[in-house]
């Protein structure tokens, strides 16, 4: 099905905004996700479902983690740097979805954070890229 629209999105970001966070993290976050959080800053996905490639099935995306919101944002997410994750978003329990930069730095895959948990079930893979997410979402 994909991605039919955005809702609540915050202000557009600008260039700088970017660049800003890319420096913070230390890492080159993938064209796909820069040009989606440039217009949809902090907005929530419609249709907002999708399946793992693990099998897990019926994962939820609630919204893209703002890069200007005061009380939550995108910079105080630096403590995943260490372990080379870049949240970008989150479900409506407070996990996240990250980018994981420990395989290629240059086309990070997105994975499943689950706070809740330790050890093997910490990180489960979702899918090889941003655009990818967005095209298996459903209703």
């Amino acid at each position: 099905m994909g991605l039919k629209k955005w809702l609540f999105s915050d202000e557009s970001l600008d260039e700088q905004e970017i660049i800003e966070v890319e420096r913070l993290f230390g890492f080159k976050l993938p064209d796909d996700y820069k040009q989606c959080i440039t217009k949809n800053n902090g907005g929530f996905p419609e249709p907002n479902t999708f399946d793992c490639d693990d099998g897990r099935i019926e994962a939820v995306f609630n919204d893209l983690i703002s890069f200007t919101d005061e009380d939550l944002n995108i910079k105080m997410f630096s403590e995943f740097l260490s372990q080379k994750l870049f949240p970008f978003a989150r479900d409506p329990f407070g996990n996240l979805l990250c980018f994981d930069y420990n395989d290629n730095a240059d086309s990070p895959k997105v994975v499943f954070y689950n706070c809740e948990e330790t050890g093997s079930t910490l990180i489960t893979p979702i899918c090889q890229s941003f655009t990818d997410l967005l095209d298996r979402l459903y209703s």
